[in-house]
């Protein structure tokens, strides 16, 4: 199974929601590739590897040719299970380099697809907005999850995002399902965020994970210290939240698939 945490607006938690859901699936002894899709290796640096100690072959290369997808994944040493392949700042140009590729949106899925095998989840934690490296994720992903903070203009981009999806979906015929919409950041002591997420819910009944990622510092500290909330601060709301999302998922990827 491929999923992908994928929203094109930045700053909703794509990367904390990727990162925490494959250390859970890890846990549950199930065999994770996380893959950083990013110029700024947020998702990499969550885990302990930092710009600096970042040893090539990357992503980068690996959708270049330079390398083989077998050689650029690492294993992530404190979480048994979880492997990583690392974002790197070459992805900053990727449309570049892939512009003359034949059909150049197909390069990640043609990079990706032989490590399927070797693995029980993939994770893909996709990039912001709407380049081809992040058009590609859809082409690739068998489920996608949203994570959207839960504030106005999140309300505004989801709509946008879900109408571009649907004609996207439809030209390219993708396969990948919209797993589900994913609250982050959420402070119900703000009347403005109960009445945004009352109308989220209203408008995408079955589209929104029943659970929230409620706003919590540890979340927040956790990519400091290189490892996962899950295992940073186990007892923290953050963590707890994201081991009840991941339980969902399981749930609906298990019911869609009977």
């Amino acid at each position: 199974m491929i999923l992908a945490a994928f929203n094109p607006k930045g700053g909703t938690g794509k990367t904390t929601t990727a990162v925490n859901v494959a250390a859970v699936l890890a846990s549950m002894r199930r065999k994770v590739l996380l893959v950083d899709l990013e110029a700024d290796l947020n998702a990499s640096i969550s885990l302990g590897v930092r710009p600096a100690h970042a040893r090539r072959p990357s992503i980068a290369e690996v959708l270049t040719r330079e390398a083989r997808p077998a050689d650029a994944v690492r294993p992530v040493g404190h979480t048994p299970n979880l492997f990583l392949l690392t974002g790197s700042p070459d992805l900053a140009h990727i449309d570049n380099r892939l512009r003359n590729v034949r059909e150049p949106e197909r390069r990640l899925a043609d990079v990706i697809k032989p490590l399927v095998p070797q693995f029980d989840t993939i994770i893909l934690d996709s990039p912001a907005g709407y380049s081809l490296l992040a058009r590609s994720v859809p082409l690739i992903a068998d489920q996608l999850i949203v994570p959207i903070r839960a504030e106005y203009l999140s309300l505004e981009s989801l709509a946008h995002f879900l109408t571009w999806y649907r004609d996207y979906h439809a030209e390219h015929k993708t396969t990948a399902q919209l797993c589900g919409i994913l609250l982050t950041m959420v402070d119900h002591r703000r009347q403005a965020t109960t009445e945004i997420i009352d109308i989220i819910r209203l408008h995408n009944r079955r589209g929104v994970l029943l659970s929230e990622v409620p706003q919590d510092p540890r979340v927040a500290e956790s990519p400091s210290h290189g490892v996962p909330v899950v295992a940073y601060a186990p007892a923290s709301r953050g963590s707890r939240a994201y081991r009840r999302v991941a339980a969902e998922l399981l749930t609906r990827i298990a019911r869609r698939a009977r």
